[in-house]
């Protein structure tokens, strides 16, 4: 995205002007403190705008933080002008708007505002480390958290909901009025407790149709207990024909610090050029961290690899593997571990979205969509949000997070008819594309498909990425499709064949009651024929390390005919 840069830029609601030295200028932007109150939750954010003077031309146009704009006239107030403005917004959450005011059509000056904008009858749900120890927010010491953490939702005593919340969840609450919403943790990060609220329980009731929202705060603090969960998760916005750059997010959901080691074995297509912080060593193939006291702050590496060959062309296949040791103590190793696989690209776009696994998938499989963001600039963005409207082959109930590069609160809502999620990075203040590696973030979650889909269903998913108040950058479409991909056979409903482990992480075995299948294949999700193998004994080990982690199709072939049997690699 692109922004104009701006000379004076203050972080309070009322921004200075420009040029001051201007025959018209902006002097005061301000938030008005009342609220009309409307049946529907779409509602608006009121500004009364001021001018040195006044003059029949003048107007203000307004572009909000959703990529839309309003104009209205300056008015006459004696000696000076004055104007009202507003915003309209569907959803909760921290906007930046742009106040242009025009002389005729020549834009002489304009102010930047910030605001947040709170959704109807919403209970702003906030998590933070407890660093006093008092159970009670202190903005000057505490921190929020940014590890996911899943909490339950009931109404009136009855379970309805699950949610993941990091930073802060805006939650909009519906019902009768007088209808008691309770939220429990149910998932504590390694070595820490609840320190609120007392009784480990958020409560609040339905009230009068209208804006009536309030902010609680889960506390959690350090106990001291032994354990860690080291995790790692990799962006990849470029693998291209002479280069590839990726991020790699380290994390650790305790609050213990402790020493890792981070391993990326980059596909040998490539060669290391750099990488930040500096690697501890660096051979062949292979780039090593050392990383010390990892916490609950996200450390984030980056890395750039060339093609010193000139032997990629597009299309090709590129495979990497990353790695977060030590395993042994850690809590959850599953997370420890990342597989990925990648297609050489002509152009890459940063503002891009992955699904895993892609293609080919069968109902009610669980999936991860990756949405990566960089301000390609030449200023700061200072608030980010990112709208996803989910496919209707999706279940909204079941997203969990998996990671956020920042401070992030969350919100969902259903509009015309469609589930939106929104991820709100407010004050993230990312620095414009002149600060490699500090201009980008991401948001990573999962979500089920709807049980009981047909073959055939497509589940499409896009983006919008919205930089202050620009215009909204759209990515592009990943695509699953539910069922077997063409071309495969269709699979057996009488086996005389067992595959195991399924799930699979280095070793498949295929054992054959008798020997009518003399070669076998697996293929991937899109079709790709991963590997190929001769049968020539009733039980045949096959080793698949190297194959990505995902859903895989193996096909058997000989005098019986033709069996497809499906595995996950881990």
């Amino acid at each position: 995205m692109k922004k104009s840069l701006y000379l004076c830029l203050c972080a309070s609601l009322l921004i200075c002007a420009v040029d001051v030295n201007a025959q018209y200028h902006i002097t005061l932007a301000v938030r008005q403190a009342t609220f009309p109150v409307y049946w529907s939750c779409n509602d608006s954010v009121n500004y009364y705008i001021t001018t040195n003077a006044y003059s029949a031309g003048l107007s203000i146009i307004t572009y909000d933080g959703h990529g839309m704009s309003t104009t209205s006239p300056v008015n006459n107030g004696g000696g000076y002008g004055y104007a009202y403005q507003y915003s309209l917004y569907e959803s909760a959450g921290t906007y930046s708007e742009k106040h242009v005011l025009l002389n005729g059509t020549a834009r002489v000056d304009s102010v930047i505002t910030k605001n947040e904008f709170i959704y109807c009858n919403t209970v702003i749900l906030k998590c933070f480390n407890d660093v006093l120890g008092t159970g009670i927010y202190d903005s000057s010491a505490d921190q929020f958290m940014t590890i996911p953490i899943k909490l339950q939702v009931s109404v009136n005593g009855v379970i309805s909901d699950t949610i993941t919340i990091l930073s802060g969840f805006n939650y909009p609450i519906y019902g009768i009025l007088g209808d008691i919403f309770s939220f429990k943790m149910i998932s504590n990060p390694v070595g820490m407790s609840l320190t609120c609220p007392t009784g480990g329980v958020i409560y609040d009731t339905v009230k009068a149709t209208g804006k009536t929202f309030t902010t609680k705060y889960f506390g959690l603090k350090c106990t001291g207990a032994i354990g860690f969960d080291l995790a790692v998760n990799a962006i990849i916005p470029i693998t291209g024909i002479s280069d590839q750059s990726g991020d790699i997010y380290v994390s650790n959901f305790s609050c213990n610090p402790t020493n890792a080691t981070v391993i990326l074995n980059f596909s040998p297509k490539y060669s290391y050029c750099y990488a930040l912080p500096t690697p501890s060593s660096v051979s062949g193939n292979t780039i090593t961290w050392n990383l010390i006291g990892v916490s609950t702050t996200l450390v984030k590496l980056c890395y750039f690899v060339v093609d010193n060959k000139g032997l990629l062309k597009v299309g090709d296949t590129v495979n990497e593997t990353i790695k977060v040791t030590p395993t042994t103590g850690d809590s959850d190793p599953s997370n420890n571990i990342e597989f990925i696989s990648d297609a050489v690209r002509a152009g890459c776009d940063p503002n891009e979205m992955w699904v895993s696994p892609a293609g080919y998938i069968p109902s009610g499989t669980n999936i991860k969509y990756t949405i990566n963001f960089e301000n390609t600039g030449n200023d700061t963005a200072f608030n980010i949000s990112v709208y996803d409207t989910l496919s209707p082959f999706l279940d909204p109930t079941s997203i969990d997070i998996v990671m956020a590069s920042g401070v992030m609160n969350i919100t969902q809502y259903n509009q015309d008819g469609y589930n939106v999620v929104k991820f709100d990075f407010p004050n993230i203040n990312l620095l414009d594309s002149s600060h490699h590696g500090q201009c980008d973030g991401a948001v990573i979650f999962t979500i089920n498909t709807k049980q009981g889909l047909a073959n055939g269903t497509k589940i499409d998913n896009r983006a919008g990425i919205y930089f202050d108040y620009n215009d909204v950058v759209m990515t592009n479409t990943v695509e699953n499709i539910i069922g077997v991909p063409s071309g495969v056979a269709t699979i057996g409903n009488s086996s005389k064949v067992k595959l195991y482990p399924n799930p699979v992480s280095d070793e498949l075995t295929i054992n054959m009651d008798n020997g009518r299948y003399s070669t076998m294949s697996i293929t991937n999700t899109i079709g790709q024929v991963m590997m190929t193998q001769s049968l020539n004994t009733l039980l045949t080990k096959v080793n698949v390390q190297a194959l990505p982690g995902g859903i895989y199709f193996l096909t058997l072939r000989g005098e019986s005919g033709v069996k497809v049997m499906k595995f996950e690699k881990l």
